[in-house]
């Protein structure tokens, strides 16, 4: 991308138009100038899983899993015992192998507001859905222990995202620094070595030959292993990696949201070290996010009444308080009236009672729910996974539920059914539920030609839930 910048007007007296002068000017190289690119460049070519919005996210590239696989069949990883993980969705596949494994994992808190980490140790005889569960976002609230700083915990590996990485072991993050505070942090704690592995999984493009050397700072964490869905890279000679929190990068504003951090500083502060903080605060990325939180919060508030007053020193005095309504809908005009009709008009009616006539809102009557007599639960469903692909596998089968609870992200969903008797049916006669279940043997979602017994949908009955988002089968 090219900046063009005027720099100059050549005026002729003799002449009425005026001539400019173009001088271009070369881009910015910086971190985030990558970042756009990298962003850009998967967009554009659809190289990446849900979400598809890439910008300000570690993308969920195309090919996670395979790059998990590939990681997990590394000689370093089968000798970790605990594994530090991040949280971002391209890493959940490592995450499940980890547990899979047998191996513990500690996961990052995100944005470090409540704690540290999470630790997940795997639950003797668990199944690979519930490994799967719990190596999700919402699974690690629900299996992992918050670990604080004063945990005596040892990490033998850690694994990363990265919006772009070089192969000299360089690495850029979405730029809001928490990888590279958490590191700090496990060294501040004893945690981790200068001699633990650091690794990365990324797509092929995201991997760029040379980053300048300029743009990394200290407090920067490289990577040791690039794991991609077709390679492994392992970088040679290392590169030096962080001792311990550089305080004087941090602003008061960033401790303050980190009660981790403040606890962190105090110990420090005890030992006899002096802590000096960053006096002007440029972090950024930081505040973008929390102007974009609060953006949110202020449109999801409802309007409050205003009121204006007289004041007790005299101006305005004598004056009602007024009420000021908030602004609503323009509403229809009501159709003017015919010739001949001597009907009157509501106008004419409230100055017949003298009084105003308040208006008259629709009543609302809600929709009868569908009186749900049994529901399945389906299991095993994969992230890629959309709900129309269920609902066309459903249809092959010659299923029909009445409503779907969907869960795909979480890897399950509910199929709701309704009376499935007939009208001279009696009492005590079954609901059809056998021939469903009959129907449903061996199930997949797809269209791929080889049948893996690893890929087939687990299917059970449930108790009917309170539908969360229901989906209308009616609209395939």
């Amino acid at each position: 991308m090219d900046c063009r910048l005027f720099v100059g007007v050549d005026e002729d007296p003799a002449s009425s138009t005026n001539k400019m002068t173009e001088e271009v000017l070369p881009e910015e190289v910086t971190k985030h100038s990558f970042r756009q690119k990298i962003w850009d460049y998967m967009t554009q070519n659809q190289l990446a899983n849900f979400p598809l919005t890439l910008y300000r996210r570690i993308p969920n590239f195309k090919g996670a899993a395979e790059a998990a696989q590939r990681l997990s069949e590394l000689e370093e990883f089968g000798k970790a015992k605990t594994i530090k993980i991040n949280p971002d969705k391209p890493q959940e596949p490592v995450r499940f192998l980890a547990l899979e494994a047998n191996k513990e994992i500690l996961v990052p808190i995100p944005r470090l507001k409540t704690g540290l980490f999470l630790h997940i140790v795997p639950v003797a005889g668990a199944t690979k859905e519930q490994l799967k569960t719990a190596a999700s976002r919402h699974g690690l609230k629900k299996w992992g222990t918050p670990l604080g700083i004063s945990s005596n915990i040892k990490v033998d590996m850690i694994v990363l995202g990265s919006v772009c990485v070089s192969k000299s072991g360089h690495r850029i993050g979405k730029g809001e620094g928490f990888a590279d505070l958490e590191f700090a942090m496990l060294m501040r704690m004893g945690a981790v070595t200068e001699e633990t592995i650091v690794v990365t999984t990324v797509h092929d493009c995201q991997i760029i030959d040379d980053l300048p050397t300029n743009l990394f700072k200290d407090y920067d964490v490289p990577v040791d292993i690039i794991v991609t869905p077709t390679q492994s890279i392992f970088v040679n000679p290392r590169l030096k990696r962080p001792t311990g929190i550089i305080w004087g990068i941090l602003s008061r504003r960033r401790l303050e949201s980190m009660p981790i951090l403040q606890q962190l500083k105090e110990e420090e502060e005890k030992e006899g070290k002096v802590i000096v903080l960053k006096e002007i605060d440029s972090d950024v990325e930081i505040r973008q996010y929390e102007k974009h939180k609060m953006k949110k919060l202020k449109y999801k508030k409802r309007p409050k009444k205003r009121t204006t007053s007289g004041t007790e020193d005299g101006a305005g005095e004598g004056e009602k308080d007024k009420e000021v309504k908030p602004r609503t809908s323009k509403r229809r005009q009501a159709p003017k009236r015919q010739e001949g009709d001597s009907s009157p008009t509501n106008e004419e009616k409230t100055e017949e009672n003298g009084k105003e006539k308040p208006l008259r809102r629709k009543i609302f009557k809600p929709r009868n729910r569908l009186q749900i007599d049994f529901s399945l639960k389906l299991s095993n469903i994969a992230s890629d996974v959309r709900v129309r692909d269920l609902k066309n596998a459903l249809l092959q089968r010659g299923v029909k539920p009445n409503d779907i609870t969907w869960r795909g992200s979480s890897g399950f969903c509910y199929l709701h059914f309704g009376k499935l008797k007939n009208e001279n049916s009696s009492p005590d006669q079954p609901v059809q539920i056998d021939s469903v279940l009959e129907n449903l043997q061996c199930f997949r979602i797809g269209d791929s030609l080889v049948a893996n017994e690893n890929d087939f949908i687990v299917v059970e009955r449930a108790k009917p839930i309170t539908r969360i988002e229901v989906t209308d089968v009616s609209a395939v």
